[in-house]
């Protein structure tokens, strides 16, 4: 009998001095904290090329970390990762990778394309870059025709523009024709006496 108490007296010292390891162990307040500011700091960014169209980088994916993306494919941190994309609006699940927190859920990061003006590429926008339905990033909902239409109007503004700043230069040029034809007189006598300024200076110069 006494026997079988030391045992459990045995036992149970045994089971308080593995108790706190174990706590020890299990996900704690803290770390979900600690790893929540870790993933509060991964940055998604974009760039867009005509080569290779949307990319997205994603930064600061620390190996404690782990993220899935729209199909639930695992993407391990540790360093910079950089995906294909196209336009539209994209999630990535932050999880933790930590051996006491495995698995845990941190936070969702998302990033949103923008989406190609389809208008942008027509030879039309080519020629008229600036016309307002032709900004390549811009969301259009114009039909066919309104474009078509309201470019046309553009196309006369354009050219009614031209016409004016070359009405506006010739009108300059005249004005100054007559200003000169008006006063030649004191223009003809304004250039013979510098140029006789000139020869006079020019002339002691050499004497000297």
């Amino acid at each position: 009998m006494r026997v079988k108490q030391i045992k459990y007296v045995i036992f149970a010292l045994i089971c308080m001095c593995v108790t706190p390891l174990i706590t020890h162990a299990e996900c704690d307040y803290q770390r979900l904290a600690e790893l929540s500011r870790l993933a509060s700091n991964v940055q998604l960014s974009y760039t867009y090329s005509e080569e290779n169209g949307f990319q997205i980088t994603m930064t600061n994916l620390t190996n404690d970390l782990y993220a899935t993306n729209i199909y639930g494919q695992r993407i391990d941190g540790g360093a910079e990762r950089v995906f294909e994309a196209v336009s539209g609006s994209y999630n990535y699940d932050i999880y933790s990778n930590d051996s006491n927190c495995p698995g845990e859920f941190l936070l969702r990061k998302s990033i949103n394309l923008p989406v190609r003006n389809s208008y942008s590429y027509y030879d039309e926008c080519k020629q008229y870059p600036n016309f307002k339905y032709c900004q390549m990033w811009s969301n259009i909902s114009v039909t066919h025709e309104q474009f078509m239409e309201e470019l046309e109007q553009y196309k006369g503004n354009v050219e009614e523009m031209k016409d004016q700043l070359t009405t506006e230069k010739v009108s300059i040029f005249d004005t100054l024709l007559e200003v000169l034809g008006a006063n030649w007189f004191m223009f003809v006598f304004l250039g013979v006496v510098v140029l006789l300024t000139l020869i006079i200076f020019f002339v002691k110069k050499k004497h000297k």
